[in-house]
């Protein structure tokens, strides 16, 4: 299997973060495994992300380290200490307009959580990581490769239109969704953009330990995207992934929430409750004609900051993948790395689950 990746998403490194009430190392980080062809990303510009998020956001996400320091602040602390969500009666226009006058305005008018810090290279690393998805969803319209393995970091999952949150700025499995949806490559060494017509179905099976809830958001209203994740609940991001969201409007029953209890999921019950969400009518009705997995490592038991308590046995991550395939019936499918925190863990996982996809 083709893998997809950059040296440039090593360069966001910040030092510490804030979890559950403790500085700690921060830990979002990602593997290389010799067993597969590695392939460098290649640039698609701007435009596929600008089809998922806002532009004033991109602008934020690109310039905040700069003006930060130009306003004399700690190089090595920039993030937001107070979040725009502090007042809900004012017009959300005019506390954009006053948030954009600071850094640290900004960094409260677009960031939700203390795990999204900027250092200097940070925007070349968010950057990457998305040009990573897009080269392997142009790997996967242009090859004969029933699957591609995108290892983008920083994660996306969590990252909204407009919003950073939990490691995620650029939300990678939606641009490369839209991305498969909207546009008709030539071939690979051709990287310029041309627009199809009308827009392809796509599955989105996100099998990360936290809720998705900036794919969910992105996705809710539209009828082209079929959203299912399997996550613990309650737990990070602690507002969304209850079964009770479904979609709304025209997204109306594309939206698939399957919580999970971290403290009594086993491997056996994990196993199961994936084979009879990815069997669900709905889903099965939507007939997909691609496969986006948001794939989260962070389900294994050892993990630092999550981990479902009873997912104990490696071989779990290989009937994953087998389970994925059989639910794919043949159609594409692009993983994209999201969460997965055990180091030393992170690339067997990995690899079992690409394994039971491939075997």
């Amino acid at each position: 299997m083709q893998v997809v990746y950059s040296e440039d998403e090593l360069l966001h490194n910040p030092a510490m973060e804030l979890t559950n009430g403790e500085w700690k190392p921060y830990v979002e980080w990602i593997d290389k495994h010799s067993e597969f062809e590695v392939i460098e990303a290649r640039d698609y510009s701007l435009e596929p992300i600008l089809n998922v998020h806002k532009e004033d956001y991109i602008s934020f996400l690109k310039y905040i380290y700069q003006e930060w320091i130009e306003e004399g602040r700690p190089a090595n602390a920039c993030l937001a200490d107070t979040f725009a969500s502090i007042n809900k009666t004012i017009d959300q226009e005019i506390i954009k307009k006053t948030a954009n006058k600071s850094s640290s305005g900004k960094l409260g008018y677009y960031t939700a959580d203390l795990s999204v810090a900027f250092m200097k290279d940070t925007w070349r690393a968010i950057y990457a990581s998305a040009q990573v998805g897009l080269t392997a969803a142009h790997q996967l319209m242009k090859t004969s490769a029933p699957a591609i393995y995108a290892l983008c970091r920083p994660p996306g999952h969590h990252a909204s239109h407009s919003l950073a949150a939990g490691y995620c700025y650029v939300n990678n499995t939606a641009v490369i969704t839209r991305f498969l949806q909207d546009y008709a490559l030539e071939d690979m060494k051709d990287t310029r953009l041309i627009r199809q017509n009308g827009r392809k179905r796509v599955l989105i099976v996100d099998v990360d330990y936290h809720h998705g809830n900036g794919t969910q958001e992105i996705f809710y209203k539209d009828p082209s995207v079929f959203y299912l994740s399997l996550h613990a609940y309650p737990e990070y991001p602690y507002f969304t992934g209850s079964d009770e969201e479904r979609g709304a409007g025209l997204g109306t029953g594309y939206n698939l929430n399957v919580p999970l209890s971290p403290n009594t999921t086993t491997d056996t019950l994990y196993l199961d409750t994936l084979k009879a969400a990815l069997s669900n009518p709905n889903l099965v009705k939507f007939d997909a004609e691609a496969v986006v997995v948001s794939l989260g490592l962070d389900t294994w038991h050892e993990d630092p900051i999550a981990g479902m308590k009873g997912l104990k046995d490696p071989e779990t991550y290989k009937k994953m993948g087998a389970l994925i395939k059989l639910a794919a019936q043949g159609r594409p499918v692009l993983f994209v790395q999201e969460g997965g925190y055990t180091i030393e863990k992170l690339g067997e996982l990995a690899v079992n689950v690409l394994k039971g996809y491939m075997e």
